[in-house]
């Protein structure tokens, strides 16, 4: 028995018609009829009374009906959830966040995130740039919030935030009033980059959301 075989009967069903029924389908009579037949050899029961003028429901054909119809129902849902979690709408998300990005990036992002995808369900670790990478390579988590720098073919790594450095100098330092300074190692004022980053990173061969 084949989904077709349920959509041909539902069909001549609703009709009570072999003729109109073969016209919803877009199909020829003939070979709707046979393909009903051969359904009821299968099932072995009559599912159908036919006359010159007429077409009615056996008991067993309004039994199967509703039977039917609720299969073709759930075959088209599970179409739909298939198709979903290919395009990454339903399922699951583990995502690793360096601590900096829960000031202002991570919760705007999961906010923004749950509200385009409410049926994925997000699972969220606190981890170092290290733990991150790791994890993406043992598929432990699909997604990651580092702090630069990485080096790795295997991950796809962009840019999401940018966030200026300050320095905080004591009132009396020479260079206080300043409104700009270079990085030197050689005074007391040891910044290792002019712009802070946070990136997202994943792994190139996972597709869709777990």
């Amino acid at each position: 028995m084949e989904l077709r075989h349920l959509r041909y009967f539902v069909t001549v069903a609703e009709e009570l018609h072999f003729g109109r029924a073969a016209q919803r389908l877009q199909i020829a009579q003939p070979p709707l009829s046979q393909q009903i037949r051969q359904l009821e050899q299968e099932l072995g029961v009559e599912l159908l009374y036919r006359t010159k003028r007429t077409v009615r429901l056996t008991e067993a054909g309004l039994a199967f009906l509703q039977q039917a119809r609720q299969i073709l129902v759930q075959s088209e849902q599970a179409i739909e959830i298939a198709q979903r979690a290919f395009r990454g709408e339903v399922g699951r998300l583990t995502i690793g966040f360096v601590g900096s990005a829960t000031y202002s990036l991570l919760p705007i992002a999961v906010r923004s995130f749950r509200h385009q995808f409410p049926d994925v369900r997000l699972i969220l670790h606190e981890m170092t740039t290290s733990e991150q990478i790791e994890a993406l390579h043992n598929n432990r988590i699909q997604l990651g919030f580092i702090r630069p720098p990485i080096s790795d073919d295997q991950l796809s790594v962009e840019t999401v935030l940018q966030e200026s450095f300050v320095a905080v100098l004591p009132e009396a330092h020479p260079q206080a009033t300043q409104t700009q300074l270079s990085l030197a190692v050689n005074q007391k004022v040891f910044l290792q980059r002019a712009i802070a980053k946070i990136l997202i990173c994943f792994n190139t061969c996972l597709h869709t959301i777990l």
